[in-house]
């Protein structure tokens, strides 16, 4: 039910810009967490708020400190990863950037997230194997590294003096030029010159061709042994290093798993503080129970994005809920279903733990949010609408047995007949009226809504006056133009008060969109006589 919910309220449109810049950040996006908890919340809210404050008073060094955090991987801290250099090159590039960032920090904020350190003579002594992006076993791990290496060094230059004085000789000798290469292939007939000449191994290629290749002789064989005796001495020397820094790293592995926790809360709350800055979010007001919820220049920015590109007007919500159970009249087109969609959207984003676009929201905690509604056409287990709205309605009715739920119904029961759903609306809202632990919020053009202690709230609709005032005389325009005139005299407005009764702008819309002049009389006459 939480996808159907985030589905309506359009939350992925602005999860996907939340993108944290490390392993552990981008973990803790991937749980979407819903906190239930007030507490927590503050505690989330309280690091957004410590992160905006450095973000702000100190731009240069916030832009060294996100540099940091995309540079710290996440190390595999297990005794296999850490016996080979690229497990140790991870865990000292951890330690390296978590140092960086912290020291960043100020002292107060270091505080607020745990970001305390005290690891610098374990980072000291991965920093003998290299800085920044590279790591090797170096030989001030060990001293006799430096000879076996200068020994391997010694036979790699003999080995090469051998190597060039063979090739020379076969050039003069006998024409061959092995620079660069292992081994030629040439003609069977030029290779019958070579029969039995020691400094030449000769194996056929294919009929008529053989492949040729230098000897080198017992010095050279001797050289390379020595070489891969020394090479192997090279392997066990570094292998015994990794043991002893892979023991020097799991000794502070709890210091190290407290550095990623610290780093999860910076990342997560940094990120958050960037979107409130960027998009104008503002701390949420929360209450531990059920009670008054009030938006105040709300945006639900999904629509006021796609409306700003398209050249249109929006208007953000405002609006007192002093009433546990709600209803929302208004016109289709009117904006009710958009109202709904806002506070589902600030609900879910101040329960996620981020600051919300509104000048201001205060709301309550609650243990589920749940969206009940869907197109005509949704089926699923070969259940109509009606009957996936019923099914989602008894799941979040019984859910109220555990915990408190905000529940947000749109147009509910609209594909029965007007008089059974106005009989099961006015029963579902009177019973959560009822329960302390509920609130419920429905969008509807239905009339016959009479639930005792319910808010009444209508979209205050199309302005006649101020169309018929500006069409008067206009030519006839398109379809673009008619939404844009629809944009312009509607009215989003959500005011307090109000019937399924008087929603009477269907007419006047179809109207503007084209319906002929006679049927439009004729529906007017029909309303009259009523």
């Amino acid at each position: 039910m939480m996808q159907k919910t985030r589905a309506f309220a359009e939350f992925e449109t602005f999860y996907g810009l939340f993108r944290p810049l490390t392993p552990y950040g981008r973990a803790r996006r991937e749980k979407r967490t819903l906190f239930t908890s007030a507490a927590e919340l503050k505690a989330e809210y309280d690091l957004t708020a410590a992160a905006a404050a450095f973000l702000g008073s100190a731009p240069h060094k916030a832009d060294k400190f996100r540099f940091h955090l995309r540079n710290i991987p996440a190390p595999d801290l297990s005794p296999e990863a850490l016996a080979a250099p690229a497990g140790l090159f991870l865990a000292r590039k951890f330690l390296s950037n978590v140092r960086a960032a912290f020291a960043l920090l100020p002292a107060a904020a270091r505080a607020k997230f745990g970001a305390a350190w005290r690891s610098d003579g374990l980072l000291a002594l991965l920093d003998k194997g290299g800085g920044g992006e590279a790591f090797h076993i170096a030989d001030a791990y060990e001293p006799e590294l430096a000879d076996v290496r200068a020994g391997i060094a010694g036979r790699d230059r003999e080995l090469a003096r051998l190597r060039e004085a063979c090739h020379k000789l076969l050039r003069e000798r006998r024409g061959l030029d092995f620079s660069d290469r292992d081994f030629l292939v040439i003609d069977e007939k030029t290779a019958s010159g070579f029969s039995g000449a020691p400094e030449v191994f000769a194996e056929p290629f294919d009929g008529s061709r053989v492949t040729v290749k230098p000897v080198y002789g017992r010095d050279y064989m001797e050289a390379a042994a020595a070489r891969d005796r020394l090479r192997a001495r090279e392997q066990e020397l570094e292998t015994a290093v990794c043991r002893r820094l892979a023991a020097a790293v799991s000794a502070e592995r709890a210091a190290m798993e407290l550095y990623a926790e610290a780093v999860e809360r910076l990342d997560v709350a940094f990120e958050k503080a960037r979107l409130a800055a960027e998009l104008k979010l503002e701390r949420p007001l929360l209450r531990r129970e059920p009670g008054a919820i009030r938006l105040t220049k709300a945006r639900f920015l999904p629509l006021e994005n796609r409306l700003k590109a398209a050249g249109l007007k929006y208007t953000p919500l405002t609006a007192v809920f002093t009433r546990r159970v709600n209803v929302l009249y208004g016109s289709n087109m009117g904006g009710k279903t958009v109202a709904l969609k806002t506070l589902a959207f600030a609900q879910l984003l101040a329960q996620s733990g981020f600051f919300v676009p509104a000048a201001s929201f205060e709301t309550c905690v609650f243990a589920t949010v749940a969206f009940i509604g869907g197109g005509e056409l949704e089926t699923a287990g070969g259940l109509s609408s009606f009957g996936l709205e019923m099914n989602d309605f008894a799941e979040a009715h019984a859910g109220l047995k555990s915990g408190s739920a905000l529940l947000l119904m749109d147009e509910f029961a609209r594909t029965t007949n007007s008089e059974e759903a106005a009989a099961l609306l006015n029963a579902m809202l009177g019973d959560l009226a009822a329960r302390d632990n509920a609130c419920a919020f429905l969008a509807t053009h239905f009339s016959g809504i009479d639930v005792k202690g319910a808010g009444r709230f209508k979209m205050r609709g199309f302005d006649t006056a101020a169309f018929n005032e500006y069409f008067s005389g206009k030519p006839a325009c398109g379809l673009e133009e008619k939404l844009r005139m629809i944009n312009r005299f509607m009215r989003y407005e959500l005011a307090e008060g109000g019937s399924g009764d008087e929603a009477r702008d269907a007419i006047k819309i179809a109207g503007i969109l084209g319906v002929s002049r006679a049927i439009i009389r004729r529906a007017q006459e029909l309303m009259e006589g009523k």
